[in-house]
């Protein structure tokens, strides 16, 4: 019953039209319906909130999620990434400052805090913060209150803290590399998120919504993954999660021209990075689908008699992309390609 409520707060958020939009949850794995049934108990807690998850799992969407969910919905929703600010810049950023400060200030300026007033501050990949911006943010948060620089008038602070990381916050406090005061002070609730490789056919109803929304860019049909495209996306570990996801899916559309069907001579090529790949995915997966593609091709031409037309079209191609794929297999001499779009009597 309680999932059910929680579902239907969801539902209710995303069709509501008094507050920022309810970003899209979409998911129906048991992994990320936890996820799903948490945000709205959390979001009315009114507790700092840690997200952790590995990169591209959307941190910052069930951020935003907890915003709109939230008693602060109407308020404005202020993200920052904590790596980005060089120490010189961070009180400035955090407080603002008055004018003439210091050189080049030459208005009052906000601060994040100031910015956020009775809404939500996003603090994204806490666990790259400086020493110093651990420092001024524990004595925000314990002192509720904040000074412009150049300024003598404290401000009183009401906003709420929602974090996120990809690190171990518990690793890097015992490592010293992050206050332990801070920790607490941030670790009131938090969410964990699941990887995209945990979340079952999760990852088939994302690509179609990112091939969807690729294809529309373009004033296209939405394209659907093809049989062994959809293989590879269950067993693939997903490195990057959904971000990666969503890049592959723009670059098979865009780039690989993929149309009606999306197979995988139109994705892109695996990266293989260093520990990330600790699946079913080996650095032989590259050659392999270009095994896989070169196949293809041969048996489409072979059943379409050469006809380069007729072959474009039961591949999904552009008749320029498919001559580009067989010229970097060797299927047409390179000096006459322009000339071979079609085969022998094929369609002009």
């Amino acid at each position: 019953m309680e999932r059910l409520r929680s579902e239907r707060e969801l539902d209710a958020s995303a069709a509501s039209g008094n507050h920022a939009a309810m970003p899209a949850m979409l998911g129906e794995s048991p992994a990320w319906a936890a996820v799903r049934e948490v945000l709205p108990r959390v979001a009315r807690s009114g507790l700092p909130v840690v997200v952790l998850g590995e990169t591209g799992t959307g941190k910052e969407l069930v951020a935003r999620a907890i915003h709109v969910l939230s008693a602060r919905a109407t308020q404005v929703f202020v993200a920052q990434n904590c790596g980005a600010t060089p120490d010189t810049l961070i009180e400035s950023e955090l407080f603002g400052h008055s004018r003439g400060a210091f050189t080049g200030a030459v208005a009052d300026r906000a601060g994040l805090f100031e910015s956020a007033a009775g809404g939500t501050l996003f603090l994204d990949e806490i666990g790259d913060a400086s020493a110093l911006l651990q420092m001024k943010l524990l004595r925000v948060l314990q002192e509720g209150e904040a000074r412009r620089v150049g300024d003598t008038r404290l401000r009183r602070v009401d906003v709420r803290v929602v974090s996120a990381t990809h690190r171990c916050l518990e690793d890097a406090v015992a490592g010293g590399a992050f206050r332990a005061d801070l920790f607490f002070r941030l670790n009131a609730v938090r969410v964990r998120l699941p990887p995209l490789r945990d979340r079952g056919d999760d990852v088939l109803l994302l690509a179609r919504h990112f091939l969807a929304g690729a294809a529309a860019q373009l004033g296209q049909e939405a394209p659907e993954p093809g049989p062994a495209l959809a293989d590879h996306l269950r067993a693939y570990p997903w490195p990057g999660n959904v971000r990666e996801l969503a890049n592959a899916c723009a670059f098979a559309v865009h780039v690989g021209e993929a149309r009606g069907r999306v197979g995988l001579e139109h994705w892109p090529e695996t990266p293989v990075l260093p520990g990330a790949c600790a699946g079913p995915v080996t650095p032989g997966l590259h050659a392999e689908t270009r095994a896989l593609e070169e196949r293809r091709l041969r048996e489409t031409l072979q059943r379409t008699r050469g006809n380069k037309s007729q072959a474009a079209r039961a591949l999904g191609l552009s008749r320029q992309g498919l001559l580009k794929k067989l010229r970097r297999y060797g299927l047409t001499p390179a000096e006459s390609a322009a000339l071979a779009l079609d085969g022998a009597g094929g369609a002009p």
